[in-house]
């Protein structure tokens, strides 16, 4: 007797399931490989942009030492106190009556880079407004292809008494803040693509 076996039916539709899992996971993977082949592009551009920021800020640093040395040579600049940066009031004040509790909000090193510039230029004109506490503000540095200097990028530096708030001061060292800007336009107001800021702190033997 032969005895003959049934073939087990597949469910109605399991096939496309297996159609539609596999296409579900090709769209994952290819929206994937599309994300990261986008971004690449910014993430480069980003990158350019921050190291142009930070050439910026180390022509501000390279510039404001030559011209502290040559003014102190030529006599100009008698003591650094008359160049530290104090306004807007308690930027250069870490905490509040020297108490180590309360945080001071102004203080420089707790504010953005482009929350200082807008300090130190309230009115949005370029110039600094109180420029003999500003080495330099907004100061281009290199030129274009036609030879004109390309407003986009730009240094800011000055100066910051390091004792500041402590009721002591040493007239032989300050920190120098240099900071680095790269914008969309030659507008100071135009959009800011990226920022670079360096502390250095000098030291000198005596004024």
């Amino acid at each position: 007797m032969e005895i003959k076996m049934a073939k087990k039916k597949q469910p109605k539709g399991s096939g496309l399931i297996a159609v539609i899992l596999v296409l579900a996971f090709m769209l994952t993977v290819g929206v994937a490989v599309l994300t990261v082949t986008s971004s690449g592009p910014k993430v480069s551009a980003s990158m350019r942009y921050q190291e142009e920021a930070f050439n910026a800020a180390e022509a501000g640093f390279d510039a404001a030492r030559m011209t502290i040395e040559d003014s102190i040579a030529a006599g100009s600049w008698g003591s650094f106190a008359d160049h530290y940066l104090t306004s807007p009031d308690g930027i250069d004040i870490p905490f509040l009556n020297m108490n180590l509790a309360t945080p001071n909000p102004l203080y420089f090193r707790r504010l953005t880079d482009e929350q200082i510039l807008r300090l130190l230029d309230q009115n949005s004109d370029g110039q600094a407004d109180n420029p003999l506490q500003v080495v330099f503000f907004e100061e281009p540095f290199v030129y274009d292809r036609n030879g004109n200097l390309d407003l986009r990028y730009r240094y800011t530096v000055f100066i910051i008494d390091d004792e500041a708030g402590f009721n002591t001061t040493d007239p032989k060292d300050f920190l120098m803040v240099c900071i680095g800007v790269v914008r969309s336009g030659p507008q100071i107001t135009d959009r800011i693509l990226a920022t670079c800021r360096l502390e250095i702190e000098i030291e000198l033997p005596e004024l």
